[in-house]
């Protein structure tokens, strides 16, 4: 896992494969503009160039503002399907509430 550290908050990254060969990152901590964007450019060398699938694992992402959500939208633009599992109730309401549900793909 790679973590981006600051006296605002913590956030972490990690990626990997599942069982299908989707692209899977997982989200830790908090997404804050303090964090953003080294956690933005840690997502986009995961997700590199190409990926068909990309699953965004959010089930242990405490916290995440607007910053985060574009994180999530300029990866939604840069594969082919994507999709937010298991986020936090906190998260998933920031993400209803944005209107962008249907767009990230809900996964519980």
């Amino acid at each position: 896992m790679e973590s981006v550290d600051d006296c605002a908050g913590q956030g972490v990254i990690d990626g990997g494969r599942d069982a299908s060969g989707a692209r899977v990152v997982k989200l830790v901590g908090e997404i804050d503009l303090a964090n953003a964007a080294a956690l933005g450019e840690k997502f986009d060398r995961l997700i590199g160039e190409g990926e068909a699938r990309l699953v965004v694992d959010l089930s242990a992402l405490e916290f995440m503002d607007s910053s985060g959500i574009a994180i999530l939208l300029r990866a939604a633009g840069r594969v082919d399907s994507i999709s937010v599992r298991n986020p936090t109730n906190i998260v998933r309401r920031i993400i209803e509430c944005t209107g962008l549900a249907e767009k990230l793909h809900i996964e519980s």
